[in-house]
């Protein structure tokens, strides 16, 4: 095991924002994973990208979903939940 700074960052989306900002932060460098979810009192479909960056990658992330989300016209619904979370672990098997 080895020192890291490394964050995982938690993005909730909708699914139509999904596709835009996958392709922006793949083309930028980041892996992700993109993962298929339900929430809110609809029930509506969402999409849940997952990424482990590095600690100085985290304001370049996220800018990138700002910017590709499309502002909502309705103003209860939020264009995009990010999570930042501390990594104590990470290992990569070959």
């Amino acid at each position: 095991m080895y020192s890291i700074n490394k964050k995982m960052i938690l993005a909730i989306l909708e699914d139509s924002e999904s596709s835009s900002v996958l392709k922006a932060l793949h083309d930028a460098g980041h892996p992700l994973t993109l993962i298929d979810s339900t929430g809110g009192l609809l029930r509506t479909g969402n999409s849940t990208l997952i990424a482990g960056v590095d600690e100085s990658e985290v304001d370049d992330v996220i800018n990138i979903i700002n910017q590709e989300c499309k502002p909502s016209v309705n103003p209860f619904k939020k264009r995009a939940t990010i999570m930042v979370f501390e990594v104590d672990l990470f290992e990569q098997y070959s």
